[in-house]
């Protein structure tokens, strides 16, 4: 028996949710950067899009008698649900701008050294709260988040040297952070 189209369709419309809702995950943090009042809508859009579309093709894969093909879907399902939702995006996110973008981070680096002004590119406005990259004496601070308050931040220093248990930044007005994790070339994730 010929499969109707229709239960294909879902099929397809369960795949394309998926692939959007991992897409919206993965650039969560530049959409909260720019329309941050309507990223938590599209995330949440995509999610109801992936879950809809594949309960409907489980229920019609089950409508066909189709057991086996509805409980793999139905696994499938879980599964990507289950590491979509604990996976850490922005850790993604800022680890593949520095993979993608590796050149001109380190020609920001290297402006610096040389004391011209700083040239920062049009896409670090997607990874910058404000798309600038400020100095604080040797250090270079790029904010990622800061509270409505100006009382914590969070974001990207390059260092002159290895940190040590003294090295704070400025993150915020009210705030000084510490480097935790290591982003290659000199340049840390600061809490």
């Amino acid at each position: 028996m010929k499969e109707p189209l229709w239960v294909k369709w879902t099929v397809i419309m369960a795949v394309l949710g998926w692939l959007a809702l991992t897409v919206a995950s993965y650039l969560s943090l530049p959409m909260f950067q720019t329309i941050w009042w309507f990223s938590k809508l599209v995330t949440t859009a995509a999610w109801l899009w992936a879950a809809l579309w594949s309960f409907t093709a489980v229920m019609a894969s089950l409508s066909l008698k189709a057991h086996a093909r509805s409980f793999v879907m139905l696994t499938i399902t879980v599964f990507l649900g289950a590491v979509i939702f604990r996976a850490d995006w922005q850790t993604l996110y800022i680890d593949s701008q520095f993979w993608l973008h590796g050149d001109e981070f380190a020609a920001l680096v290297a402006e610096n050294e040389n004391g011209r002004p700083l040239t920062v590119p049009w896409w670090m406005e997607y990874l910058s709260l404000d798309g600038q990259v400020r100095q604080q004496g040797e250090v270079l601070y790029l904010p990622v988040f800061e509270d409505w308050r100006a009382e914590s931040g969070r974001g990207i220093a390059h260092l002159p040297g290895p940190p040590t248990p003294k090295t704070i930044i400025q993150t915020a007005a009210g705030d000084m952070g510490f480097p935790v994790r290591d982003l290659g070339d000199g340049w840390w994730w600061v809490e």
